[in-house]
């Protein structure tokens, strides 16, 4: 019988071959959820055995991970601010800086308010639902044009229990919104469409409609601000994430438009978040 060391060091190495990203990493996620236990179990019982149905669900694991499938389709989950969000093709993979982002708008509002929250492109609902957690009395409205990604989203917040003040709309972009919000937050698709191809293996597996910003990047943020102040309740928050090397010319743009806007840096240090006021 093989022991865990053996099966992590076969797996680091064959992932190394592959490409993948973060292989040592992958490669104890994998083996945790194939056991069915925690990342610190597998990492404190190296000499342990691992019985042969569970090498086989590993090694179907490992399979599609060399082929490059992001480590949330194969799990099916990703968490994301202390929920585990349910992740398939259709929507894109909650990641680190998004928390980032719900979490620095969270500090921007009371946590016993009573408050209108939209979430523009939700995808899986990561965003939406970590705000209706942190917000008790809020009630969130999470948008998005893909009926796929909206069905993910609600599975997602019926897991939660979070039906009651987590509400859904297929729209795109303000064509079905109606009312107006404190806070309009998204995480819009925002890749320059020529630089798709440069991504890692990892992230083209996720959702096109999810990544593809247009010619400049800015084909679906650009409209979503041009209107967002007719959204915005007096004092309302418009909170972006965006990618390296856009915030500073949506903000400047906003600026000239009446708006009062910052930039903000992720946990990464990068320069990633717009968060702007109508004056």
């Amino acid at each position: 019988m093989t022991c865990v060391s053996q099966l992590l060091s076969a797996a680091v190495s064959r992932l190394k071959t592959a490409g993948s990203d973060e292989p040592e990493a992958n490669a104890e996620w994998l083996l945790a959820y194939a056991l069915g236990v925690s990342r610190t179990w597998v990492l404190a019982n190296g000499f342990e055995n691992v019985p042969a149905e569970k090498q086989i669900q590993f090694e179907s694991f490992l399979v599609r991970k060399e082929r490059g499938e992001p480590l949330s389709h194969i799990v099916g989950f990703q968490p994301f601010c202390g929920l585990d969000i349910r992740v398939t093709p259709d929507v894109l993979t909650p990641r680190p800086e998004t928390e980032d982002l719900v979490e620095q708008v969270s500090s921007c509002f009371d946590k016993k308010g009573r408050y209108a929250f939209l979430d523009m492109c939700t995808g899986s609902g990561c965003i939406a639902l970590a705000l209706a957690r942190n917000f008790p009395n809020a009630q969130v409205l999470a948008v998005d044009k893909s009926e796929a990604a909206l069905k993910v989203a609600q599975e997602n917040a019926r897991e939660h229990r979070l039906t009651e003040r987590v509400h859904f709309l297929q729209s795109d972009l303000w064509e079905n919104v109606m009312g107006t919000f404190d806070l309009i937050i998204s995480n819009p698709p925002y890749i320059p469409t020529a630089d798709l191809a440069t991504l890692t293996r990892e992230v083209q597996h996720e959702p096109r409609l999810a990544l593809d910003g247009g010619a400049d990047g800015f084909e679906i943020t650009r409209p979503l601000c041009e209107a967002a102040d007719g959204y915005l309740n007096p004092g309302g928050l418009l909170a972006l994430e965006l990618c390296k090397g856009q915030p500073w010319p949506l903000a400047w743009g906003l600026m000239e438009i009446g708006w009062q806007a910052e930039v903000k840096k992720d946990i990464f240090n990068i320069e990633r978040f717009v968060f702007a006021r109508k004056i």
